[in-house]
């Protein structure tokens, strides 16, 4: 059988009116067409439901046996429908962002703050993870977009650049760092004792490059995977280190000195990780212009 929900309401319409002209006010299509779906109805089924006269319409037997099925049939329908409609609405203002973790603790919660002020109907809900950790859940869907320093392609996803940071030095200070200090020339470093993250990582490795291009191959004197235990070690003068200039937000509060890094400025862009495979949501583009927008005013 191959019978549609419209044909249903038309009987069901029609049963409860008794009327095919009530009926089809209704369900807003004309008399005619109402008798027509009722009548492919019966010819699906394979009896008659209704006995049509000049003066009314009445149910058959088979009619007044198959009603409550019918009415309960489209109540199922139509309460399914509006419980997938909301969760659809629902996703609609649902944003799931993932970060990496500096990002994610020191950038993202003011930027979604501000945000949320501005678009009070739009839930973000932020996640933090390593790199290829993220990449993963934006290609399955678990999050609309991936926020880091995504350097090298990642098959099945897009790179969208949001902003250009760049490198600085940060070293032991008598005071607490509130913003970037002078700047100075990567000659300049000298023979400073440096931390570093491990190698594989992709910031880490543009560093390491440019330090060998300075007579400095060996690797850093102690060895960290987040910036924020990079910073807090160079606050207890265990060394310096360079790391990008994002981290600043992590740094202010620190007795640590910020120094940008020239001759060369080497950029460190901050991009946006999304599905190859699935249309970009309005929403996804439109938290995205304005975080370029938030970062330029604060980076400013």
């Amino acid at each position: 059988m191959n019978f549609t929900s419209r044909q249903l309401k038309a009987f069901v319409f029609t049963a409860h009116h008794r009327s095919f002209s009530r009926a089809a006010e209704q369900l807003h299509v004309t008399q005619s067409g109402m008798s027509l779906l009722v009548r492919e109805l019966e010819q699906q089924l394979g009896f008659r439901l209704l006995d049509r006269t000049t003066r009314r319409v009445t149910l058959t037997e088979f009619g007044t046996r198959f009603l409550p099925i019918a009415e309960r049939s489209v109540q199922e329908l139509e309460s399914a429908a509006s419980r997938i409609g909301e969760s659809a609405n629902a996703v609609k203002h649902r944003l799931a962002i993932g970060s990496t973790p500096l990002i994610a603790s020191k950038l993202l919660p003011q930027a979604i703050g501000a945000y949320a002020t501005r678009h009070p109907d739009v839930q973000i809900v932020l996640h933090d993870g390593e790199r290829m950790r993220l990449a993963a859940m934006v290609r399955s869907g678990e999050l609309d977009a991936a926020l880091g320093c995504f350097l090298q392609p990642i098959p099945d996803l897009r790179r969208i650049p949001l902003f250009r940071f760049s490198l600085m030095l940060i070293e032991p200070a008598a005071r607490p760092a509130e913003q970037p200090g002078a700047r100075l020339r990567w000659a300049d470093i000298g023979e400073r004792k440096l931390l570093s993250s491990p190698r594989e990582n992709p910031i880490q490795q543009i560093i390491d490059a440019q330090l060998r291009r300075l007579g400095r191959g060996q690797p850093g004197d102690m060895v960290f995977t987040y910036w924020e235990t990079q910073i807090a070690m160079v606050e207890a003068r265990a060394g310096a280190a360079v790391i990008p200039t994002f981290a600043i937000p992590a740094c202010r509060g620190r007795r640590v000195s910020m120094h940008p890094l020239v001759d060369p400025d080497i950029p460190i862009e901050l991009a946006q990780l999304v599905s190859r495979s699935r249309k970009l949501r309005p929403e996804v583009a439109g938290f995205a212009d304005f975080l370029k927008d938030y970062i330029r005013d604060w980076a400013a």
